[in-house]
């Protein structure tokens, strides 16, 4: 997964914007009788805040400028941020109660974050609505049809904020245009299917550009680069080839051992939370405590997944209904009583799930697993769907973070999408976003 630098002056904003807010609220705080120095007391203690307030702001999506066009969204999130950030800083202050400044700095914790919210979200709209000045934006030429490209260039139009105008779209190419076009629009970054870099006398013509000062890109590259999914259109037989290549033993081996640590302290921490759940799901419906439904696993062997039962008995069977040429799941009376709801809010209904990984059946990052009749179905109707059980599935992964289910066929292509896109570049570093933006859903129960 790239880190886009576009995204690196938004951390400076938030760490200058925490020092200027330290710095405001001590000066109203003690008015004539502030220093420097019960400044600089300050700072240690704030410091050592700081790394939480990144971590939560990273979990939330603001170091990612995809997401500033959802304004309301972004407002909220932001505000949800802040008190959780600020409610960890009262935790640590008044755990480590530091003494010997002028002030405690929990006495001036409130100042601060006001001063801060208020800093750091206005110096936010500065650099966000920089980022939408047209002059700062690369011309794009794209090239190519279908459903992915009319998307990503949708996609470029909404949110400027990435720093791309669709100049010009070809939808077909036509060789006596090409040379002029780029000279007459100031072209930046030509984006192209991989049709056209297999023609030799194309390829000819491209290479010539990128040696002007173009930048070429393919297109499923540049789609990745935007989406974080694969294009379907894209994709064939030789793509798999040439982009899937086994992981090293040391990445498999590690994310075992991290796997089972880490669902053994998950068992042994949340043990007595299992007897109030199932209290709970005896109190609420009538019935066996877990669901329990073959999944396809890896290489496509059936398992058993467990996990907390949320719905009346009989009411989750699972079918599959078509309509024409339509396609879709639906359940029968699919009826999620009210404790049932709270557990799927907060994922305590998975926490069983973990017995699963302890057996190796599940990870806790991977391609979500399907119930055995879905997967043959979807298998069928699908291209490339069988792909997704050469890794083992898991408890969360790439797709369940984008909200990407797949509840209907169409639905389940864009979870393939993203499910490739992991396989792909799956990393411990991609497993760790993965993690921390569930923690995201979990907390704060929506998404930037």
């Amino acid at each position: 997964m790239k880190v886009d630098l576009k995204n690196f002056p938004f951390l400076v904003i938030d760490v200058a914007s925490f020092y200027l807010a330290l710095l405001v609220s001590l000066v109203i705080r003690l008015g004539p009788n502030f220093t420097f120095e019960i400044f600089s007391n300050h700072v240690g203690p704030f410091s050592l805040v700081l790394v939480g307030w990144i971590l939560v702001f990273f979990v939330a999506g603001f170091y990612d400028i995809r997401n500033f066009s959802k304004r309301l969204d972004y407002l909220k999130i932001f505000i949800v941020a802040i008190l959780i950030s600020a409610a960890l800083s009262a935790t640590y202050f008044y755990i480590s109660s530091p003494t010997g400044e002028s002030i405690s700095p929990k006495t001036i914790l409130i100042l601060f974050v006001v001063s801060f919210a208020i800093i750091d979200y206005l110096a936010r709209e500065v650099l966000f609505k920089h980022y939408l000045q047209s002059k700062s934006l690369q011309n794009v030429l794209l090239i190519g049809k279908g459903k992915d490209v009319e998307e990503l260039v949708n996609y470029l139009i909404e949110h400027p904020q990435l720093g791309y105008k669709v100049r010009l779209w070809i939808k077909e190419y036509r060789r006596e245009d090409f040379d002029k076009l780029i000279r007459e629009n100031g072209l930046d970054v030509l984006v192209i299917p991989a049709s056209l870099s297999q023609n030799k006398e194309i390829a000819s013509k491209i290479y010539r550009e990128m040696l002007s000062g173009v930048e070429v890109i393919g297109f499923s590259e540049f789609y990745e680069n935007i989406f974080g999914k694969v294009s379907i259109d894209e994709l064939e037989e030789n793509w798999f080839l040439e982009r899937l290549k086994p992981k090293n033993d040391f990445y498999l081996l590690l994310k075992r051992i991290l796997d089972m640590i880490l669902a053994i302290l998950i068992l042994i921490i949340t043990l007595p939370l299992w007897v109030l759940i199932v209290l709970g799901i005896k109190m609420s419906s009538k019935g066996l405590v877990m669901f329990l439904g073959k999944r396809a696993g890896f290489k496509e062997q059936e398992f058993t997944p467990y996990k907390f039962r949320t719905m009346d008995v009989g009411t989750g069977d699972t079918i599959i209904e078509s309509k024409g040429d339509e396609f879709g799941v639906v359940e029968k009376d699919p009826r999620v009583f009210g404790f049932g709801k709270f557990l799927r809010k907060v994922r305590l209904d998975e926490l069983p799930q973990v017995i699963n990984v302890i057996k190796g059946e599940l990870v806790f990052v991977g391609p979500r697993a399907d119930f055995v009749d879905f997967y043959k179905f979807l298998k069928g109707k699908i291209p490339y769907y069988q792909i997704r059980t050469i890794v083992r599935p898991g408890l969360t992964g790439w797709a369940q973070v984008h909200n990407s289910y797949g509840s209907t066929v169409e639905g389940t292509k864009e979870r393939l999408a993203y499910d490739i896109y992991y396989i792909k570049n799956r990393s411990f570093a991609l497993d760790l976003i993965i993690v921390l933006r569930t923690l995201k859903t979990i907390l704060m129960f929506s998404g930037v």
